[in-house]
């Protein structure tokens, strides 16, 4: 614990020695976490809270050279004599009553929760200061009394922290014997098989869907449950067995569907697709949420700009004429050739006898052709 820098100039008496533990203390706040504690917190400053079993719980500032008269202050407040409450930490000629982890935590988490700290310690220091310097006798004359009906925020019970009472009336939890709560010994175990799976679960349609992988067609039509549980961190949930056949087999695949708005606010928003790890046991089907899926985003198809096309050229079209010119071609010169053929024949059959002479045939043609 915390070591305050105290030193006590009272004695206490031998009843005051020998009697039970006090059910009132003084906590001194060291001052290192108090600057962590209060923003702004004045230097020089200190601050102790004052408690007893009657719910009073006070929060005093004083100054460090005030260490001669803060414990008689204290009496005032708790309404017993110096040396019948307790001190923490440890005081030297003083009880001390030795706060448990969670206590002084939660201590702390009260004078963090305090509005009006900073501002008080600042009043009084500005009082403090000016009495020294003028010569008066601050601890008479100008210790500030607050009126805690105005919400000073400077009182409050002590139940709101946590109940103060004697350590010998406690009684010490007793050690539960055998496996802590919700686990069973492997002899008690019921017999049956037990399936594990890894699967998905996603949301679709405001339902949380549990199945193999979205991205494939279902296999069969999923199966709506309502009844389920949650563990109560929520890390896992538990489904009747019977939502499944009693003589269901992993190869018989499973897609189920729990209506999202049973699950914790702002559990599905967050669930796009995640692991599971899924247990199928004879009293019951247990799903524990494993980690978040990554899906990547599908990028949306590129609209094309009608003004960026470029439009194509028309393929030219090809005219009759060109398109015939040489079959006609062709036939011209078939005619052509046919006449001069029918001109030769004729001229060669209307020849008279031939001549002593001969001369060639092409000759004698062109010359009757002659006019």
């Amino acid at each position: 614990m915390m070591n305050s820098g105290f030193s006590v100039k009272e004695e206490l008496s031998e009843n005051a020695a020998g009697s039970a533990e006090p059910d009132a203390f003084a906590y001194f706040v060291d001052p290192a976490e108090l600057v962590q504690l209060v923003q702004g917190w004045p230097e020089g400053m200190r601050l102790l809270l004052c408690m007893d079993a009657a719910g009073l719980c006070e929060f005093v500032v004083f100054h460090n050279d005030e260490e001669s008269v803060v414990f008689d202050r204290v009496a005032d407040i708790l309404d017993r004599p110096v040396g019948s409450f307790a001190v923490s930490p440890e005081v030297e000629g003083h009880p001390t009553r030795r706060l448990l982890f969670s206590e002084e935590n939660a201590l702390l988490k009260a004078i963090q929760d305090s509005k009006t700290l900073e501002e008080t310690a600042a009043d009084y220091l500005i009082n403090y200061s000016f009495a020294r310097e003028e010569g008066l006798d601050f601890d008479e004359l100008m210790r500030p009394r607050f009126d805690f009906d105005e919400g000073q925020g400077l009182r409050v019970t002590t139940d709101k922290i946590f109940p103060l009472g004697s350590r010998n009336g406690r009684k010490r939890r007793k050690l539960r014997a055998g496996p802590p709560e919700g686990y069973v010994p492997s002899a008690e175990v019921t017999s049956g098989e037990c399936y594990y799976l890894s699967l998905e679960m996603w949301l679709t349609g405001g339902r949380m869907r549990i199945a193999s992988d979205p991205d494939q067609p279902l296999p069969m039509v999923p199966t709506l449950v309502r009844d389920i549980a949650f563990r109560d961190d929520f890390a896992s949930v538990y489904i009747p067995r019977d939502t499944l056949a009693s003589d269901w087999r992993p190869k018989d695949n499973m897609v189920i569907d729990i209506p999202a708005e049973l699950f914790p606010a702002g559990f599905s928003d967050s669930c796009q697709r995640r692991e599971v790890k899924v247990a199928v046991m004879p009293r019951g089907i247990f799903v524990e949420f494993g980690a978040a899926i990554d899906v990547p985003e599908q990028p949306e198809p590129e609209l094309l700009d009608p003004a960026t096309l470029t439009p194509q050229a028309a393929a030219p079209r090809k005219s009759l004429w060109k398109s015939l010119h040489i079959p006609l071609i062709a036939v011209a010169g078939l005619g052509v050739t046919g006449l001069f053929s029918t001109i030769i024949a004729q001229t060669t059959g209307n020849d008279p006898a031939p001549r002593v002479t001969a001369t060639p045939a092409v000759f004698e043609s062109v010359a009757q052709m002659q006019p």
